[in-house]
This record gives C-alpha cells, structure tokens and sequence, in this order.
C-alpha cells in the first residue's frame, strides 16, 4: 500500500499557555470550565477549516469512484485482462463506497468525539486499502487514469486526516489533563470528606474510651472501699472458716477410704466374678458395692457383714490364704468404720454450713463490682484497638491525599504549568 502511504507524514506544533494567577482548590471547577471551553474553541476553530477540506476530498473521491465504476476499456487488451480488470474494479469501487459510508458526518466537534471519529476513520481507510489492494493492481492496467485518479482521491482524503491527527495531538494532553483534574478534584473532596468522618469517628472513640476509664476508676474505687469495710472482713473471716473446714473434710475422707485400701483389689475382683457369672452376689451386696466405688462414706455398716459372708463363701474362687487375710483386713475397717463415718460426717455437716453461711453474705456486691471492672476493662481494650485502627486509617487517607493532590497538580500544569493550587489544609 505505498502508493496511499506516501501521502501521511508528521505534524509538530506547540499550544500557547497564559501564565495565570494562583487558585485555590475551590475556585478550580470555575478555572476548569474556563480553560476546557478556551481549548474547545480552539478545536473547533482548528478543525472547521480541515472538515470543509474533508468534504471536499470525500466529494472528489466520490466522484472518482463513479469515474472508475463507469470507465471505457481505451486501447487494445486481452479479453481476459479486460474481464478480470472489470470484475476487480467492481471491489475497488465496492470497498471505496463502504469506507465513504462509514466515514460518515460528524456533528458534534468536541475532543471526545473527534478522537473517536478520527480512530474510526484511519482504521475504516486501512481496512479499504487492505480489502481492495490486489484487486487495484489489476484494475490499475485496464483503467490507469481512472485508477490514478481515485488513488489521488484517497491520498488528499489520508493527507486531511493526517492534519486532524496532528491538531488532535496537539490538544491531546490538555484535553487528557483536563479530564484528570475533572476526576482528581471528585476524588480530593472524597478524600476530605472521608479523612473528616474518620476524624469523627476517631474523636467520638476517644470521648467513649476516656468515659470508660472514668468509669473503670470509679469501679476500682468501689471495690477498694468495699474490701476496706466490715462486710468484706467478715466475708474474709467466713472464707478462711470454709478453708479450714474443707481441708478438715478432705482428711476425715481420706481417713474414711484409707480404711478399704487394704482390700479394695479384692473387692474389685469380686465384682468382676459377678459380672463374668463365676461368682454371684445377692441383689444387696451388689448395690453396696457399687456404693463403695463412688462413695464410701454413704455405706451401712451392713456392708461388712455381708463382705464377711461372700469371703467366707467357698464357692468364691480366691485362694485361702488370702481369704484369710482379707477377712481380718475387713473385720479391722468394720471396727472403725462408724467412727470414721462420724468424723467425716461431722466435718461434712461444717463445711456445708460455712458454705451456706458465705453464700448468705454480702458476696453479690463484690462479685458484681469485680464482673463490672471485668467488662469495662474489655470493652476499653476493644476500643483501643478500634482507635488503632482508625488512627492507621486516617495515616493511610492522608498518603493517598497527598498523592491526589500531586498528580492534580501535575495535570493541572500541563494546562497551565505556572498555576499552583492552594489546597484545603
């Protein structure tokens, strides 16, 4: 495609900028709308010269086109080259009026627009010139003049769209800063407005969490004058009392157990004879065994006698000897077994009664001061944390308006490169 390339080539040109004073940001939107109607009118004053050009070439090109869709075969050819020169020059022609079809009537001259229709065009010319090349080489021998004369037609209409690619590019930045300082300034006051509600949210956090530690102290407070009154001295009296009758508790019970220790073996075997059907215990002696494996002190002394029996039964299978022997260790327990049981008892029933005696004290109040510092204490730690949060956030906001307000800067200066913006603190 050389014989339309030629035609294109490369536009410089520069945009003259006037030096302004400083703005602030809330007067940007007015400088803004300003500067993009200056630039627009300036388009538009560039391109309405170029598009009466490109009338003209879309004019000369369609008739061009007709020209060559209707020419003679002049001079002597062969048949053949004439028919295939005719059914080619029927694609020519055919391509040629799908581009001039597609390339259409722009109404609307802003930037947006003619970027979009100018992309539209070069890649419409492209495709013509692609789709239609080999067919022009042989419509080219039959028909030179009419064949040049489209090829001219084509090449004034690329010259004109290179001209309008150049004043596009000469606008491009402006135009493309223009757009960005449009978004930048939304994404500014967005910034603001959030840096402001975190900062809010961040005051009211601390209002809360200092009114937490207010409380956190008065708490604190209630409770040391709680422990420095009478109620809390009797309630650390009634403690020591429970703590005493409960280490008395626990050694009548272990004194009451240490009773069956010698033989507890053999009472294990018995029971696993009588589960295995070797050996069979009556309903009662059953039950009191399976009392004394979860609690002893709740054994009649009953229990012994009947123990007595089962080991002097023979059809028990345990050998003599240590019958014997569990016989004595089993008639020695039941000689200080209603002793023992007194004892433990008797410590029971004083346990119990401290614990009662505790339970009627004035222990609601300190349990309920210490859940209260418990809860307050959460929550404030919670709070810290949330005001961490927000504190982080708040650092994050503040980079990413700094880095708004850069590049708002930098696009502001390819408009105006001696304007500087004075931003909100």
């Amino acid at each position: 495609m050389k014989w339309i390339k030629k035609f294109f080539g490369k536009q410089d040109s520069s945009h003259e900028k006037t030096i302004s004073s400083e703005f602030g940001f809330d007067e940007l939107p007015a400088w803004l709308e300003k500067s993009s109607q200056k630039i627009s009118s300036e388009i538009e004053k560039d391109v309405s010269g170029l598009f009466r050009k490109l009338e003209v070439a879309i004019s000369e090109l369609k008739e061009s086109n007709a020209r060559l869709l209707e020419s003679k075969v002049e001079g002597d050819f062969d048949i053949r080259a004439v028919k295939r020169a005719k059914s080619n020059r029927e694609n020519v022609t055919k391509q040629v009026g799908v581009f001039i079809d597609k390339l259409g009537v722009l109404e609307n001259t802003d930037f947006r627009t003619l970027k979009g229709f100018h992309e539209a065009a070069v890649q419409n010319l492209d495709i013509c010139l692609e789709h239609m090349n080999q067919s022009f080489q042989y419509t080219r021998a039959v028909f030179p003049q009419e064949s040049k004369d489209v090829t001219e037609s084509l090449g004034k209409l690329g010259q004109v769209l290179n001209e309008l690619r150049g004043t596009i590019r000469e606008h491009k930045h402006e135009m493309e800063a223009i757009e960005a300082v449009s978004t930048g300034m939304k994404d500014i006051q967005e910034s603001y407005a959030s840096i402001e509600a975190e900062n809010l949210e961040l005051e009211s956090k601390k209002r809360r969490i200092q009114a937490l530690r207010d409380e956190i102290t008065r708490t604190r407070q209630a409770l040391e004058d709680f422990k420095q009154g009478d109620a809390w001295q009797n309630l650390q009296s009634l403690q020591g009392e429970l703590d005493l009758a409960r280490d008395r508790l626990k050694k009548a019970e272990t004194s009451l157990n240490s009773l069956f220790l010698p033989f507890s073996g053999n009472l294990l075997k018995i029971k696993k004879l009588h589960e295995s059907s070797r050996y069979t215990l009556k309903p009662k002696v059953k039950q009191q065994l399976d009392i004394y494996l979860e609690s002893p002190a709740n054994l009649t002394p009953s229990f012994f006698q009947e123990l007595l029996k089962v080991f002097e039964d023979p059809a028990l299978d345990i050998q003599t000897q240590k019958k014997e022997k569990t016989l004595a260790q089993v008639r020695s327990a039941f000689s200080s077994f209603e002793e023992k049981k007194k004892e433990y008892v008797a410590a029971q029933k004083v346990f119990e009664a401290k614990k009662a005696e505790l339970a009627d004290s004035d222990t609601g109040k300190l349990a309920g001061l210490e859940r209260k510092e418990t809860e307050l204490l959460a929550r404030a730690r919670l709070l810290e944390d949330e005001i961490g949060s927000s504190e982080k956030k708040l650092v994050v906001l503040k980079e990413e308006l700094r880095s708004k307000k850069a590049e708002l800067q930098a696009s502001v200066a390819v408009i105006d490169s001696s304007l500087k913006v004075q931003f909100l603190s």
